[in-house]
């Protein structure tokens, strides 16, 4: 479950940074390096967060499966042009929901409790993001959108409760991915947001 996860947040990711790296006129390299930046930046901070070596670094699939996202983005770019805007979101939805599922995993497999397995879900899933925007010129999602960190804290506290309820680990990541998903989905069309201040 944890690998299929990270190979779907790693392509639908780098696909985002991609997508956005087309949309701001980058060139190959800056595409390149915005959507590899997204998939792998939240792993390599929750790795570090548990004094692991990142496994991007010595597991080549990672930039494999990145590239993959990245040179899909590219073929299609073209086709998707009208509705960019709606793909890179559902595509970043995607991400979010599969890496807030792994970094609970990990969080898990370290023996951490339930701050550990937000904390980990938390950052796998936003960190990346957040890089993609600061590269990209534009304010961290995370900060100014509808529901979307979130989305991910309360992903984070169903897996856990589901461990609570001795539910398997690969039923209790699912049901942290569909939880993840929906609402974000839900807080794009409905636009859902925490309050704002003047």
């Amino acid at each position: 479950m944890f690998h299929l996860l990270d190979i779907i947040g790693l392509i639908t990711f780098s696909f985002s940074g991609a997508i956005k790296g087309i949309y701001k006129k980058f060139d190959l390299f800056g595409i390149i390096v915005l959507g590899i930046s997204t998939s792998l930046g939240g792993g390599v901070i929750r790795d570090v967060l548990v004094n692991q070596i990142p496994k991007m670094m010595t597991d080549f699939s990672y930039i494999g499966f990145s590239l993959l996202g990245i040179l899909i983005a590219i073929i299609t770019r073209q086709k998707i042009t009208p509705i960019i805007e709606k793909i890179f979101l559902i595509s970043d939805a995607i991400g979010l929901s599969s890496f807030t599922a792994t970094g609970c995993l990990v969080a898990v497999e370290n023996s951490l409790g339930i701050i550990g397995i937000i904390l980990l879900g938390l950052s796998t899933a936003i960190g990346g993001g957040i890089i993609r925007d600061i590269l990209s010129g534009d304010v961290p999602l995370v900060l100014c959108k509808e529901f979307y960190a979130s989305c991910s804290i309360l992903g984070c506290i169903f897996f856990w409760l589901c461990l609570i309820l001795n539910i398997s680990l690969s039923i209790s990541a699912l049901i942290c991915v569909l939880t993840v998903f929906l609402i974000r989905l839900m807080a794009i069309k409905y636009n859902w947001h925490l309050p704002y201040f003047t």
